[in-house]
């Protein structure tokens, strides 16, 4: 117990009167309005350092505990600021929704360095996902005998051989390691899917009903393939950028998604469009994995697909979702991850590189965005994965 809680057990009503503000109003009188206006005019001048981060704001702190202080000394701009707990101990969301289908969440990829981050996140998903799975899919080359330690009867863990051959930005290891969590998840009775990774956390309660609400208020395309559309955060999902679309975070019909990671090696997939490691350029977009996998997934779909800026946005109102990262409350733990709206919003240009979910309800509406109007041209790249026009610093 705290000194100011123990206060108020032992003081009860008088506690009040025994704060500071009020002795001061029975010492100084009607002094006080100009001592508190000297008071407001010193913090005034320290008010870029930050103390009592966890202080309450229309009645409710944003988060319970913080020790720390920050110093601002930005001068051209605004600086806002949002704290996420770390520790499952802090962290007291919890979702009030109930669903009857079996919704499964896949963690794919390395562990490594993240294992008690990842710890941490499964304790915040036993409150947020009540009714959801939880499957691990990773590497055997993990340490196992402490991610063991994981798993209960609500969380699973597979491990896999890594493939022998390496693929750029190791694509086939996400193929491969999704695949088995979205078969296991099949098995377990999982009609939807949540795939994910061991540097995301999602913080927002009630995200089962949300995600199911998406998909049954924007039904897919009629098509011969796929039942429902998958449903992806901004992060990673560009408007210049053709068929780059975010593949680390991704809800859908679990059949769906076992389609988009289709168990065929990178390789394998680059010959079905002609190409092969050495050019991996179509229309000058690179296929890495992100492009690849959305690519291969249009082209089971409709048989041939048009690498233009109109075809990708065309599939974007047809077959997917796009959602702000807020409404999942989305963290993730890699690159620059203190600039929470990198590559999503921007001040600087006419456009901001990634898609929202204002940018795709104008496009399912077909509305009239004009993206062309900043560029009529789409991403280009060399080879070696480099940009060669537009947003390149």
């Amino acid at each position: 117990m705290n000194l100011k809680n123990y206060l108020k057990k032992k003081l009860g009503d008088n506690y009040y009167n025994f704060r500071l503000n009020r002795i001061l109003e029975k010492v100084l009188g009607k002094k006080i309005i100009y001592f508190n206006k000297l008071l407001n005019s010193i913090k005034n001048k320290f008010n870029f350092i930050y103390f009592k981060l966890n202080k309450k704001i229309g009645f409710q702190s944003i988060v319970t505990k913080e020790k720390g202080f920050f110093i601002d000394l930005t001068k051209d701009n605004y600086l806002s600021f949002h704290l996420r707990p770390k520790s499952s101990d802090d962290f007291f969301l919890e979702s009030t929704c109930e669903v009857s289908q079996k919704i499964a969440i896949i963690i794919q990829g390395p562990i490594q360095d993240k294992l008690e981050f990842l710890k941490e996140t499964l304790s915040i998903y036993k409150k947020i996902f009540k009714n959801s799975i939880i499957i691990i899919s990773t590497w055997k080359s993990e340490n196992q005998e402490k991610i063991n330690l994981l798993k209960n009867t609500n969380t699973h863990i597979i491990y896999s051989d890594e493939p022998t051959k390496e693929s750029i930005h190791n694509v086939d290891k996400q193929i491969i390691s999704t695949n088995l969590g979205l078969k296991l998840a099949l098995k377990l009775g999982a009609k939807y899917s949540l795939k994910t990774r061991a540097d995301i956390r999602l913080n927002k309660n009630n995200l089962e009903t949300f995600l199911l609400s998406l998909l049954k208020t924007f039904p897919v395309k009629n098509n011969g393939l796929i039942k429902s559309r998958i449903i992806v955060p901004s992060l990673v999902t560009y408007k210049f950028r053709i068929f780059s679309l975010s593949d680390i975070v991704m809800f859908g019909d679990t059949n769906d998604l076992l389609i988009y990671f289709k168990n065929e090696k990178y390789e394998e997939g680059l010959r079905e469009f002609g190409l092969n490691e050495k050019n991996i350029l179509i229309n000058d977009t690179p296929l890495i994995p992100e492009i690849f996998l959305c690519s291969r997934y249009l082209k089971k779909i409709e048989g041939n697909i048009n690498w233009s800026l109109d075809s990708w946005w065309k599939s974007l109102k047809d077959y997917f979702c796009i959602i702000d990262n807020s409404s999942l409350d989305l963290f993730w733990y890699k690159y620059n991850w203190k600039f929470e709206y990198r590559s999503i919003r921007t001040y600087s240009d006419k456009f901001a590189r990634g898609i929202d979910f204002q940018d795709w309800l104008s496009l399912y509406n077909e509305f009239e965005n004009n993206w062309k109007s900043a560029s009529e041209e789409h991403e280009k790249y060399n080879n070696e994965v480099k940009l060669l026009n537009i947003f390149k610093n």
